[in-house]
């Protein structure tokens, strides 16, 4: 068995990447399997080009970026010029050798760079996806019946309540009525609110033709997580709520017939 390594040991990059020739590839085929050396830095160079290749499928960093890392990597291996020094003749064939060797063996240190640096760009770009993927969930609206932990069968009304301050833009909340089959409540939360002071207080307002009904005040303050919720929950007496809006404003206390604060929320 041959141990030595020849210029055929110099194609497992190009075997690789395709950039044989069809005669070269056919050699080294048969080359290979007399040559441990080759079977190990074939595995090694197959396994790294098909992690990128895969990698490379799944997420694509920007194109501006890929090109800035590749190109860094690229000129890392470049040596720095120096001063050119007259050498003595060689014969022909040992420079074509040897350069071919050399050149081989930068493409293949190259390579190995360029995938590390790629690998690495790919990574962070999948990092930086996840976390503004987990923080757009985060943020958006979180299920009536998550938040209220029933189950969705027993919400049987649920409306959406924006936010009317620029300031708090962000926050939300809703109504809605609970029929566990025993008793029905009309549940109001709130998520993201300022909180509450001292006396202050949030008043929920059912609005039919025109006229304001309070249905209840509620407090918000700092949950786990720096969350600020708020949370009404008032036993139905009647079978249905008839209103045509809800509004809720934030009251100096929870006195007032009549809204004397700043509008929160609004279902319109």
């Amino acid at each position: 068995m041959n141990k030595e390594h020849t210029p055929l040991c110099d194609l497992c990059l190009d075997v690789v990447t395709n950039e044989c020739t069809e005669e070269e590839r056919l050699a080294f085929e048969r080359h290979l399997p007399s040559c441990p050396a080759c079977q190990a830095e074939m595995k090694e160079l197959r396994e790294t080009w098909e992690a990128l290749s895969a990698d490379m499928k799944w997420m694509s960093p920007p194109e501006d970026l890929k090109e800035q890392v590749l190109n860094a990597a690229f000129a890392a291996d470049l040596p720095e010029p120096g001063p050119v020094q007259e050498q003595a003749p060689v014969p022909m064939f040992h420079i074509a050798g040897s350069e071919q060797a050399r050149r081989r063996a930068v493409r293949r240190s190259r390579f190995m760079t360029a995938a590390a640096a790629v690998m690495l760009v790919l990574f962070l770009a999948s990092a930086s996806w996840n976390y503004k993927m987990y923080s757009e969930q985060a943020a958006a609206p979180m299920p009536v019946e998550k938040a209220l932990n029933v189950s969705a069968s027993q919400i049987k009304m649920a409306v959406p309540l924006h936010a009317q301050s620029a300031e708090y833009s962000q926050a939300y909340g809703f109504a809605c009525i609970v029929d566990n089959g025993n008793s029905k409540q009309f549940v109001v939360y709130v998520y993201g609110a300022p909180e509450t002071a001292a006396s202050q207080a949030y008043q929920v307002w059912l609005i039919k033709d025109g006229v304001r009904t309070s249905a209840g005040t509620f407090r918000v303050q700092t949950e786990g997580n720096n969350t600020r919720l708020g949370v009404l929950s008032m036993p139905m007496k009647s079978a249905n709520l008839q209103f045509d809006a809800i509004g809720i404003t934030l009251e100096p206390d929870d006195k007032g017939s009549q809204p004397r604060g700043v509008k929160m929320f609004s279902s319109i």
